[in-house]
């Protein structure tokens, strides 16, 4: 509940601008094979619906995702975001805020997290080139604060298929840092279903880790 009310928080700047022209929605379901939530890798199937708005340069969306664990009790994420997008040719910034609950998770842990970044984008070479921070006061199951730096690269082949790749690299105060990679591609069916196909590889700076990479298979629908 608390995700939900600093959702709509967060969007009330935008509302006057919004009751003058009409908003641009989609929604979508999605299913994939596995999935990589803070470091936990979900070996069983994933299903989620999505919930996306745009209005000039703000983008805002909510999704629900399957996303088991036996250890906190959570049987599914919550996502809520607004983004606000500036251009500085040749270079676009954009300022997010995304929350997240997880509903279920066992009591003593944390169940949300609320993550602030901002991100510089610019297209060079037919590739979008993203470097953004981010900073989040507390995270799934920890009250522990951390930081972090992410690159991105996005290429579209034609209309029907576009590739990326994404390197997280987040410092935890009181925990072990850790790097997230994650590259991917994607091939558009038709104007409303696509396949992706994604290896996900979550590695922390400890003894005791070892490196998580995941193959997913994931296919989506526009509704």
């Amino acid at each position: 509940m608390r995700a939900v009310i600093l959702t709509f928080a967060l969007l009330l700047p935008a509302m006057p601008a919004l009751a003058e022209n009409p908003l641009h929605l989609e929604a979508s379901v999605n299913a994939s094979t596995s999935t990589v939530i803070n470091g936990i890798v979900f070996n069983r199937p994933q299903y989620g619906a999505h919930l996306d708005g745009a209005h000039d340069r703000f983008h805002f969306g909510a999704s629900i995702e399957t996303a088991y664990s036996g250890n906190s009790g959570a049987d599914h994420q919550d996502k809520y975001f607004v983004t606000y997008q500036q251009s500085f040719k040749p270079i676009d910034v954009r300022y997010e805020v995304l929350v997240k609950s997880y509903p279920g998770t066992r009591a003593g842990l944390n169940d949300y997290g609320v993550t602030y970044g901002v991100t510089a984008s610019r297209n060079m070479a037919g590739f979008n080139v993203g470097l953004g921070v981010d900073y989040t006061g507390e995270d799934y199951t920890t009250v522990r604060k951390s930081y972090g730096v992410n690159l991105s690269l996005g290429h579209s082949l034609g209309h029907k298929v576009s590739s990326w790749l994404s390197i997280s690299h987040h410092h935890q105060f009181g925990s072990v840092d850790y790097t997230n990679t994650n590259m991917g591609i994607y091939y558009s069916l038709s104007s409303k279903v696509g396949v992706s196909a994604s290896i996900n590889d979550w590695h922390a700076y400890a003894d005791w880790n070892h490196d998580r990479p995941t193959l997913s298979i994931s296919v989506s629908r526009r509704l």
